[in-house]
């Protein structure tokens, strides 16, 4: 233990910086403080040269990075040094009581981080790259050996992402760096620069502190993963993948994730890059080598922050089990989408919890898609507690009864819509464009990716919400190539509104009349698509849209129940992609196929009091009478 003269000699010399420039000699530094053991090992008053650091480890060292003993060194060769630290190190060495590839790293320079936000126009990504892998306390100082910078500014931040907290950073020199942390926590290698494609990679070697572990997706083994669990004195443990960075909690992971770090990181992987190709930043050449950034907490619950995405570790049994994620991915998507919405063109007002849902959708579909959270959740949006509910919401609030987009009644949102409905529902139009294109193959698969390098290449800073709303339209015309304004009616994308709209902040959205009518002559020069009920494809009827198959059935067979509802039956009634229910013929009520079926093999449809016929759509939008009463 430390004296209190020694203890406040340390906080006084915390911030000192150490490099081969200095005038003073190593040897001075710790002369002062003797050694018990490296992990205590303090700063002295004076500070050391560059000629003392290098001659006294030249002597034992092969190079000056100090992981690597001279083939001929002996422990008897260890006690002429005359510098504690050195001495100390050099006998760990020897003893192999370190792994060299555990302390030793090249800093990789990356992007600006505000300047990639910039450029992709979304929020910003991990402020954490280059990962040492070792986890400092204040108990002692952090002794980093860095190579020739090249001008370009490198720190080192540590940062405790365990339930105490704390956050510190200490610029770097060429050569030794001794600093006395103000904080514990994971250190990092902070190198970033606008230049990051010239920068040169910066060697560093990490000579104290506790091996905690980095994960490393395609590097890293199971095996690997299971040891670094459990030898990690950090609550936390970092785990690196192409395209994120995640630090988790390590109890949560023994527990979720034993025996499984590579499919862990894996799902993760795959969650961003489809994400990453929803942008359209692959096809663009716009995929950034900076990584997402993804983090436990122990306050709150899930959100997206300056920071990146963040779970509450009582999450993990989801977030953190990978076999469990293809179930959970809609929460992560989501909070990683709110990171990467590209603003403010595809995050307008009212949108914020909307638009990042096109990616947790997305990846839902791609890794789960017979358990989708739009078309397969049983919820009650007023027509009973229904597999399906919230799809048909859309239609039967929207659709039909004419809504507009933004303000339509849903499960969430029962009452008070008129001024910011459900945000699933809301959701609805924007994943039917997804379904209709990329997945079923009728048009541009590359809506989406068109739409978002279109809205990162147009100068949105003075539009309004109703220009935005208006230009996604647009815009998704053009890159279809379709006049798709009817579907956009229908969805009550396309209609006059000005209201002031609920979100995080409140803001006006005006569309008048005559914005209408322009877009609407705009798309003339346009086909129309080849199917006009766009407005019912869901992800139960994809392969329908594909196939284009017709629909069969004999009327009043293969139709069950009484009351308000009926049941109609597949096998009788063959790909219809929804039904709609009329009283004296008018059009009242209508469900995606699939509705209250937990295998898509029968339609559950609402027959209110008064309606008298039920009708399958077919894909191309011809009615078929399924039952008349």
């Amino acid at each position: 233990m430390h004296s209190p003269i020694q203890i406040s000699t340390l906080r006084k010399k915390r911030d000192s910086v150490l490099t081969f420039g200095s005038k003073v000699s190593l040897t001075t530094l710790f002369a002062s403080i003797a050694f018990t053991s490296l992990a205590s090992s303090t700063l002295a008053q004076e500070q050391s040269s560059s000629e003392s650091i290098s001659s006294e480890a030249s002597k034992v060292f092969s190079n000056d990075f100090m992981l690597h003993l001279k083939p001929q060194i002996k422990s008897d060769d260890l006690e002429k040094l005359q510098d504690p630290f050195v001495k100390q190190w050099a006998d760990k060495v020897l003893k192999k009581e370190i792994n060299p590839k555990n302390r030793a790293l090249v800093a990789e320079p990356y992007e600006t981080v505000s300047s990639l936000a910039k450029r992709l126009k979304t929020s910003e990504y991990s402020k954490f790259e280059n990962p040492t892998g070792i986890y400092y306390t204040t108990e002692q100082p952090a002794v980093i050996v860095l190579g020739d910078p090249k001008e370009h500014n490198i720190e080192l931040v540590i940062h405790e992402f365990g339930e105490a907290g704390g956050h510190s950073s200490y610029p770097l020199k060429k050569g030794v760096n001794v600093i006395q942390p103000k904080n514990s926590g994971l250190a990092y290698i902070s190198y970033f620069t606008d230049d990051y494609k010239k920068a040169p990679k910066v060697p560093v070697s990490v000579l104290n502190g506790e091996e905690n572990g980095v994960f490393r997706a395609g590097v890293s083994k199971n095996a690997d993963w299971d040891a670094m669990l459990d030898k990690a004195p950090s609550q936390m443990i970092d785990i690196v993948g192409k395209r994120v960075h995640l630090v988790y909690p390590v109890e949560q992971l023994k527990k979720f994730a034993s025996g499984k770090g590579e499919e862990l990181i894996a799902v993760y992987d795959k969650i961003i890059a489809n994400q990453q190709e929803v942008m359209g930043l692959p096809k663009y050449k716009r995929v950034p080598k900076n990584h997402m950034f993804g983090r436990g907490i122990w306050r709150g619950f899930m959100h997206a922050d300056g920071m990146g995405a963040a779970f509450h570790v009582n999450t993990m049994g989801e977030v953190g089990n990978p076999d469990r994620i293809p179930n959970s991915s809609w929460g992560i998507a989501h909070e990683f989408g709110h990171v990467n919405q590209v603003r403010p063109g595809m995050k307008w007002v009212s949108t914020t919890e909307v638009t990042n849902n096109i990616y947790s959708s997305t990846i839902n579909y791609v890794l789960n898609p017979t358990s989708m959270r739009l078309e397969h959740e049983r919820i009650n949006a007023g027509d009973g507690n229904v597999i399906g509910g919230r799809f048909n919401s859309y239609l039967n609030n929207g659709v039909i009864n004419g809504e507009s987009w933004l303000c339509q009644k849903g499960p969430d949102k029962m009452q008070g819509y008129e001024q910011g409905g459900d945000h699933f529902v809301k959701l609805c139009p924007l994943w039917q464009l997804q379904l209709y294109f990329k997945f079923a193959g009728l048009g541009n698969k590359d809506i989406y990716p068109d739409i978002f390098e279109i809205v990162r290449k147009t100068d949105d800073s003075k539009l309004s919400n109703g220009q935005m709303q208006l230009n996604f339209m647009k815009n998704a015309c053009d890159v279809t190539r379709q006049n798709l304004t009817g579907f956009f009616e229908k969805a009550g994308m396309l209609k006059p509104i000005d209201l002031e709209l609920d979100d995080y902040s409140r803001g006006q959205l005006t569309i008048t009349k005559e914005d209408c009518e322009q877009l609407k002559a705009y798309a003339k020069k346009y086909p129309h698509p080849v199917s006009p009920v766009i407005y019912y494809i869901s992800s139960n009827s994809v392969p329908i849209f594909k196939s284009k198959a017709p629909v069969h059935g004999t009327l009043n067979q293969g139709v069950t129940g009484e009351g308000n509802e009926r049941t109609i039956s597949h096998e009788q009634w063959k790909n219809a992609i929804a039904y709609e229910v009329y009283s004296d013929g008018k059009l009242i009520k209508a469900a995606i196929c699939g509705t209250n079926s937990p295998d898509n093999s029968s339609t559950t449809v609402p027959f209110p009091e008064g309606a008298d016929t039920i009708k399958a759509v077919s894909w191309d939008g011809k009615r078929t009478d399924v039952y008349k009463k």
